[in-house]
């Protein structure tokens, strides 16, 4: 599989010239994101799965902040256009990587055709307070706070029994065994360069409505990404359009990956095709 400039690791899947570049969220790969949703897209797209600095096979070799993944991002819609040759870019993301295509579409919304931001938020204020309090933490007491949190469930383990609810129980790992998972993929020290970059980032937004076409997806119960923040979001788009996807948690594009694909291809196609849709 191909690396962009040298330590950004993606992979490619799927044919057409429409393509659909798939931005993962905070302790995520872009794999373990998107697999479930892949096979229901690539059928009809080409699909661009990167993994973001500091996850999964791309390591963070810089000091970490949204303005340079922003950039990262650009750039990496920038190859696909020049070495792929697609015509058309869908931009997607979830969680913190729907929050950075807002960020994208809000600076260049010229450089993409349609945007999808799933679980998505526009401002980190209000999770400041928890942020500030976990890197106030003694290094020491670090590992066993992350351990503590990985047995009562909470932040950033939470969410474990949506996102493995259609495998069998034998396959489920314990909730130590997911943290190991989690950390894996992205290590508590490259965690805390996020969780740093994360304080006091926003997205600011334009003074005039975005006339990109936008979707809005939230899962009906998700914890952690409430479907109110839609409502905060609405206002900066002229095409704007919200899904709540029924028994889907915050991973939705997981827990929901069937009934997303859908109103995904149903958004696409009346944005680009309006007039094949009756």
């Amino acid at each position: 599989m191909p690396f962009f400039n040298s330590d950004i690791y993606y992979s490619t899947h799927g044919r057409g010239n429409t393509a659909l570049i798939l931005i993962h969220g905070w302790y995520q790969n872009g794999s373990q994101a998107w697999g479930a949703l892949v096979p229901h897209l690539e059928s009809k797209y080409r699909l661009f799965v990167p993994d973001l600095p500091g996850h999964g096979l791309s390591p963070l070799t810089h000091d970490l902040t949204m303005e340079r993944n922003d950039a990262l991002i650009q750039n990496f819609i920038h190859h696909v256009k020049k070495t792929y040759r697609c015509k058309r870019i869908v931009l997607v993301g979830h969680s913190y990587g729907a929050f950075a295509v807002q960020r994208v579409i809000a600076v260049t919304p010229k450089s993409v055709d349609a945007a999808v931001a799933m679980a998505a938020i526009d401002d980190y204020s209000p999770y400041t307070k928890r942020l500030i309090s976990i890197l106030r933490i003694p290094y020491l007491l670090v590992l066993l706070y992350y351990r503590i949190q990985a047995l009562l469930g909470l932040f950033p383990y939470g969410d474990r029994m949506l996102l493995y609810a259609n495998m069998p129980e034998q396959l489920v790992p314990g909730r130590l065994a997911y943290a190991k998972i989690k950390n894996r993929i992205l290590s508590i020290r490259n965690s805390h360069a996020y969780m740093r970059a994360f304080l006091g980032a926003r997205v600011a937004w334009p003074g005039a409505k975005l006339a990109i076409p936008s979707l809005l997806v939230y899962g009906e119960r998700d914890t952690l990404t409430h479907k109110s923040w839609a409502q905060k979001i609405l206002p900066h788009l002229q095409k704007g359009g919200v899904v709540v996807i029924p028994d889907a948690g915050h991973n939705v594009q997981i827990s929901g990956a069937l009934v997303v694909a859908r109103h995904m291809i149903d958004f696409i196609e009346k944005s680009f095709h309006p007039r094949t849709i009756k």
